[in-house]
C-alpha cells in the first residue's frame, strides 16, 4: 500500500479541478489530522464520519493511512468512509487484494478488513484462496472470517468452513459464529463437527448455531453434551438447542439435564423439554 493515497490524491486532485476540494459537513483535513494526532478512537470515529462528505487531496492520503492502523476500530471507520467512494474504494480494493496471496500476517488483515468492510465481492476468490496460507497469523484470519461475516455472502463459505478447523481457537469460534450470519444459509451442517472441538467456547458457539439454524444431524452430539459435557455454558447451550430442535428422542437426555449441578442448566432443560413436539 505504499503511496498509494499520494497515487489516488493525484487522481482525485485532477478530477477536482479547478475546484480544490468539497466541503463535509463541518469535516476538513485539519481536524481528520488533528483527531489522528489525539491518538483517541472515538476522535478519530467522530472526524471521519463528520467527513463523510468531504473531499480533498489531504483528507484523502490521511484516510488511506487509517485503513491501515492497529486499531481494527479505525480501519473500519476509514474503510466505511471509502466505501461512499466507490471510485476510490475500487482502486484501494484493487491494492488491497493484490496483499492477500503474498502480504504478512498484518498486510493480509488489513486487506481483508478493507475488503470486507467495503463489501467488495470480487475478492472472495482471493479470500478464498488466502484463507488456506499456512504462514500467516490468527489476526489474518480472524480479519479474514470478518471479511466474510460482513460480506455474508455464500461465497465465503470455504473461507468460513477453513476457518472452522484452524489451529487458533479465537479463529474457529469466530468461523462458527459467522456462519448463521450469511445469508442464503441452507444447513448447519459444517458446524456440528465443532460440536466435539476440544475448546469449550467453539462447543458452546457451534450448539447455538445449530440449535438457531435447527439442524437436525446435530442432535446425538447435542444430547452427549447435555449431559456430559464439563462446561456448564456447553450444557446450557446443548439443552437450549434441543429445545429448538424440539425431537421427542432427545426427551431422556433433556430429563436427565434437569438434575444438572448448574441451576441454569437444568431451567434450560425444563424449557427445552416443554418444547418437544
Amino acid at each position: 500500500m505504499k503511496n498509494i493515497g499520494i497515487k489516488i490524491a493525484a487522481v482525485i486532485g485532477l478530477a477536482l479541478a479547478p475546484q480544490a476540494a468539497f466541503a463535509g459537513r463541518g469535516g476538513s483535513a485539519e481536524l481528520i489530522r488533528a483527531a489522528v494526532s489525539s491518538g483517541s478512537v472515538d476522535a478519530i470515529t467522530a472526524e471521519i464520519e463528520r467527513a463523510e462528505a468531504l473531499m480533498c487531496e489531504e483528507c484523502i492520503q490521511l484516510v488511506t493511512n487509517l485503513t491501515e492502523d492497529s486499531r481494527y476500530e479505525v480501519r473500519e471507520v476509514a474503510a466505511w468512509w471509502f466505501a461512499k467512494r466507490p471510485v476510490l474504494r475500487d482502486m484501494l480494493a484493487v491494492q488491497f487484494s493484490a496483499e492477500l496471496p503474498h502480504g504478512t500476517t498484518v498486510q493480509v488483515r488489513n486487506a481483508a478488513d478493507f475488503l470486507g468492510r467495503t463489501k467488495t465481492y470480487t475478492a472472495l476468490p482471493q479470500l478464498r484462496a488466502a484463507i488456506h496460507r499456512s504462514d500467516i497469523g490468527a489476526e489474518a484470519k480472524l480479519a479474514m472470517v470478518r471479511a466474510v461475516a460482513f460480506m455474508s455472502h455464500t461465497g465465503g463459505n470455504e473461507v468460513l468452513t477453513t476457518a472452522m478447523t484452524d489451529g487458533d481457537a479465537s479463529v474457529r469460534v469466530a468461523a462458527v459464529a459467522a456462519w448463521r450470519d450469511v445469508l442464503g444459509q441452507k444447513t448447519a451442517a459444517p458446524v456440528v463437527a465443532r460440536l466435539g472441538d476440544g475448546d469449550p467456547g467453539v462447543r458452546a458457539h457451534a450448539a447455538t448455531v445449530v440449535g438457531a439454524m435447527s439442524e437436525p444431524s446435530a442432535r446425538p452430539a447435542l444430547e452427549v453434551l447435555v449431559v456430559s459435557d464439563p462446561d456448564a455454558f456447553v450444557r446450557r447451550n446443548a439443552a437450549w438447542a434441543l429445545g429448538r430442535l424440539g425431537d421427542p428422542a432427545s426427551r431422556a437426555a433433556l430429563t436427565r439435564a434437569t438434575t444438572d449441578s448448574s441451576g441454569l442448566v437444568r431451567g434450560f432443560a425444563k424449557a427445552a423439554l416443554a418444547s418437544l413436539h
